[in-house]
């Protein structure tokens, strides 16, 4: 199977540290105590601009699991989370009209907080999708954010809509870590499976209407604003070949042509290809990654016809996907479909 590689290590905010910190203050530590092994203060992690190496967050997630004893500290994670500690886009989020918009704003701005990690939201089936593809494998940080996020989600929903009550299915794609029954147990309307394919989410679509509580365009097109300002000046710094992977992937449409990405990019398509070539890749190339990415999120859910699944990423039927998809995998789509695994 093609082997992606990789973005190059850009770290954990700052602020997911104090969040950390947040956590185990309750067993009665304090930041001198708990932040003293990595030398950190929590002024450096209350930069906007901080980030803790990946390998760092690692240890910083073990060290808190030792000193609490628990065997999760997602959950915990994920109920302390609130929308506002992810700065301007859970502002943006906060304040937009509804869930379907705020999942849009989620999906085009997560890279900021977490590069890490891509969003695939998806309406095909009966139910929306909401599917976490992550490039961290350090355990035990990939299992603690998977948990954390999934119920942060949960929990920031509940806050943002106003309702108490709404109700969903999670899949882990890891082991149940040990007494994980006692916190699901505080989220009677959902149900949570492990040892599953992939890291997904799944809701009625009733609830993408849902208005916020405090919605405001204004607020929230100032909050956009300053994520695309931060989006922009992230993408200076940034390789081109990742730059253009982000916009394929935030893209509704996962085949957007060169000179769409290239005019995106202010400068020629020409010019692109010459970029790209020089960092050792091609847009087609690029357009492959995300394309196989998206289809095998997609391939995870059986409820996705093959057709609707090429539909989605541009081909014109199910014969030219399927080429496609042995070219990048060494298999059809049907067969990867019933063991992802082989």
């Amino acid at each position: 199977m093609k082997t992606l590689l990789p973005r190059q290590d850009q770290g954990v905010p700052g602020v997911y540290g104090l969040l950390i910190l947040d956590v185990v203050s309750r067993w009665g530590y304090n930041a001198e105590t708990f932040f003293a092994p990595f030398h950190l203060t929590t002024e450096q992690l209350a930069d906007p601009d901080f980030r803790i190496p990946t390998s760092m967050a690692n240890d910083m997630v073990k060290h808190a699991l030792y000193l609490t004893g628990e065997s999760t500290l997602g959950y915990h994670l994920g109920t302390q989370m609130r929308i506002s500690i992810h700065g301007f886009i859970g502002y943006a989020i906060m304040t937009a009209n509804d869930i379907s918009d705020a999942l849009m704003l989620a999906n085009r701005f997560i890279q900021l907080r977490m590069p890490f990690l891509q969003l695939f939201f998806s309406t095909f089936g009966e139910k929306a999708t909401l599917q976490l593809q992550g490039e961290i494998d350090l355990e035990p940080l990939r299992t603690e954010i998977a948990i954390a996020l999934i119920i942060g989600m949960i929990t920031m929903a509940k806050a943002i809509t106003g309702m108490e009550h709404l109700s969903g299915e999670v899949d882990f794609d890891f082991p149940e870590p040990l007494g994980f029954e006692k916190y699901a147990a505080k989220f009677p309307n959902h149900s949570f499976r492990f040892d599953q394919p992939y890291l997904i989410l799944s809701f009625d679509k009733q609830y993408l209407g849902l208005k916020m509580i405090h919605a405001d365009p204004i607020a929230s097109q100032i909050a956009i604003n300053q994520c695309e300002a931060e989006l922009s000046a992230l993408g200076e710094r940034r390789r081109l070949s990742m730059r253009v992977r982000d916009i394929l992937t935030n893209s509704e449409q996962h085949y957007l042509s060169i000179e769409h990405v290239a005019d995106q990019l202010h400068m020629s398509d020409r010019t692109l290809k010459r970029q790209l070539a020089a960092e050792g890749t091609s847009f087609s190339t690029l357009v492959d990654e995300v394309r196989y990415r998206h289809a095998t999120s997609l391939l995870s859910r059986t409820d996705y016809t093959l057709e609707q699944i090429a539909d989605e990423l541009g081909y014109s039927d199910v014969a030219n996907f399927s080429r496609a998809f042995k070219r990048w995998s060494g298999r059809s789509p049907s067969n990867w479909r019933k063991d992802p695994y082989l």
